[in-house]
């Protein structure tokens, strides 16, 4: 086969058997790409591992963030990243890597994003001075707490006061969400004082007998864990009673439940037994003037507005328990979101033998509770959520975790809980 004359088949011949500087030349244009792909493997495996050390602080920072205080979320986060990837391998042609990063808050979720142009060792040679890496996590604070004692006022001075002249013990640990910054938990300490746990976001002052555990301060706000549960009775429903309904007892008495509009005054000098079922209380307070003992099984009081607080006055021993099924299993006392904006004050006094089995569901309440004599101490499990608490005890208050025999007084969002965890 011949082209302009050429033998072709000699020519290649020739070639094959040439070893001058042509087979030289043909190596050389073969290693180009050769070592472009050798370029690219280093390159990528370098992104890779600084991919997954970007990975691991944005992790990191996420994490502590949202279990840092409400508030300085990004100072935790920034602060971290600062330290993680600062102070990581730097580039193979010796250069500090070059990154940027976000650290956005949305209620209980911290989101950190990170990007860099990442420098390359070898690419560059080609025209590829970086790739771009970039990586997102993302940390939220899981709802429910462990502690029997949530305070929710979210600034308030004495949030949680604590007046203890003989005893106090709460299983399961105090937390206060209020921020204030001198005060927001504050206590005087002259009897025996003992808790699994003591959370503060602000900033809490003890006088007197130092306690143990000391309160930590600058713990992360937990939400309330109940927000969502329905009211126990509909607005529109009909009274069973109009007007505030006075009983006066000289024996034994019992009492229906029902929608007492209005109000109910109970004057008793003898035991008192309520009915299983709901008691909702609208427009008017539950008031309990007497020294006699008052027990309920199955029941649970609903005060519906902020007209309608429950007053506890004289010396009553109430011995009261909270349904163990239907949607409210576990409330022993409900407050209405009518009350929302209010501050509804609250007194309660409780003499020797009086106990609460169930949750205290007040979260616009601000409670003044006496004890006088023992508090609880046959309780299966008592917990108490409310807006602001000032505890007085003479006698013994005792707050007590869920033990086999009172799990079925523990509320759905109340069995424990609480830290961060991961979703990105």
């Amino acid at each position: 086969m011949t082209i302009l004359g050429f033998p072709i088949t000699r020519c290649a011949l020739a070639w094959l058997r040439c070893r001058s500087g042509n087979f030289g030349l043909l190596a050389a244009l073969v290693m180009i790409p050769l070592l472009i792909a050798v370029g690219v493997a280093i390159d990528f495996a370098a992104v890779h591992h600084r991919k997954a050390a970007m990975q691991d602080a944005a992790h990191s920072a996420a994490l502590a963030a949202a279990a840092g205080g409400a508030g300085g979320e990004k100072t935790v986060a920034y602060g971290l990243l600062d330290a993680h990837l600062d102070s990581s391998t730097v580039t193979a042609v010796g250069e500090a890597p070059s990154w940027e990063h976000q650290v956005t808050v949305d209620r209980d979720a911290v989101a950190v994003a990170v990007e860099e142009d990442y420098p390359t060792a070898i690419m560059h040679m080609f025209g590829f001075k970086t790739i771009p890496v970039s990586v997102v996590a993302k940390a939220v604070r899981a709802p429910g707490s462990s502690a029997c004692v949530l305070i929710l006022d979210p600034s308030k001075a004495d949030a949680l006061r604590i007046i203890n002249a003989n005893s106090v013990t709460n299983e399961c640990g105090f937390q206060v969400n209020s921020a204030h910054m001198q005060r927001a938990f504050y206590m005087e300490n002259q009897g025996k004082f003992c808790a699994s746990s003591i959370a503060v976001n602000g900033r809490s002052k003890v006088v007197g007998k130092v306690i143990s555990p000391l309160p930590v301060d600058g713990s992360p706000v937990v939400p309330d864990p109940l927000a969502g549960m329905a009211e126990p009775v509909a607005r529109t429903a009909a009274c069973t009673s109009n007007g505030l309904k006075t009983i006066n007892s000289q024996g034994k008495t019992s009492i229906d439940p029902g929608i007492y509009c209005g109000g109910l005054t109970l004057n008793a000098s003898d035991d008192v037994t309520l009915k299983p079922g709901i008691y909702t209380f609208r427009g008017g307070p539950l008031t309990l003037n007497t020294s006699a003992k008052v027990i309920g099984k199955d029941v649970l009081f609903y005060f519906e507005d902020a007209q309608s607080p429950l007053m506890l006055n004289g010396a009553a021993i109430l011995q009261v328990s909270a349904p163990t099924i239907g949607p409210h299993a576990g409330i022993l006392m409900f407050q209405g979101r009518k009350a929302k904006e209010d501050n509804v004050q609250f007194r309660i006094n409780t003499s020797a033998g009086s106990f609460y089995n169930g949750a205290i569901y007040l979260p616009y309440a601000v409670i003044d509770w006496n004890v006088s004599g023992s508090l609880n101490t046959e309780s299966s499990y008592t917990a108490l959520i409310t807006k602001v608490l000032n505890l007085y005890v003479s006698g013994t208050a005792h707050f007590k975790k869920p033990t086999q025999a009172g799990g079925a007084f523990v509320p759905t969002g109340l069995s424990g809980g609480g830290g961060v965890r991961l979703v990105l």
